[in-house]
């Protein structure tokens, strides 16, 4: 084959990917400059600024679970925290869960979070995790915000196992991010 005919059909090619959306601009990172030259126009937009995430306490009288789901390999994990009104850990838990997804992981740590309450007799409850879901009493919140929630569901996936944590036997990593939440200092979120 002759190599006009070879340049045209690999210009062919990337226009087909790229109109059928199958080669994005990401594709492109570091050839940039040569896209226009196969008719691919690239916008970039600039990332949003960051911002301040804050955790923040319930009413007083109750409880905020703070709940995450975690799969690394197609293996599941989940973790909460329960804290009472001072933002003080009542109980923390992780729980390995094995083959199942993301969905089903953040769902089974509510669960986990809700039955651990309901075990320790607490009630008026309010739940929040990564998943936005229109709720009275669960609302979302970002990662940035959910550092002690995630750090245990990490944990459940790196122990295969269920544990509770009380308050007292809070590992120093975990009780420093729950420090860090009762002072009511910021998390960056964006950079």
């Amino acid at each position: 084959m002759e190599p006009r005919r070879i340049i045209w059909r690999v210009y062919h090619t990337i226009s087909l990917l790229h109109t059928g959306r199958l080669f994005r601009h990401i594709h492109w990172r570091g050839d940039m400059d040569i896209a226009p030259l196969f008719g691919v126009i690239i916008t970039t937009s600039s990332p949003p600024p960051p911002t301040l995430v804050f955790w923040r306490t319930p009413p007083v009288g109750s409880y905020k679970i703070n709940t995450d789901g975690c799969v690394k390999d197609g293996v599941a994990s989940g973790g909460g925290i329960i804290r009472d009104s001072s933002g003080q850990c009542i109980r923390a838990f992780f729980s390995f869960y094995g083959d199942c997804t993301i969905l089903e992981a953040e769902l089974r740590a509510i669960l986990d979070g809700i039955i651990l309450a309901q075990r320790l007799g607490l009630s008026v409850l309010w739940v929040e995790h990564l998943l936005a879901l229109d709720r009275d009493t669960i609302t979302h919140i970002f990662r940035e915000g959910n550092q002690v929630a995630d750090l245990l569901a990490s944990e459940g996936w790196d122990r295969c196992y269920y544990y509770e944590y009380s308050s007292q036997d809070l590992p120093r990593r975990h009780r420093s991010l729950v420090q860090i939440d009762r002072f009511g200092l910021p998390t960056v979120r964006g950079l």
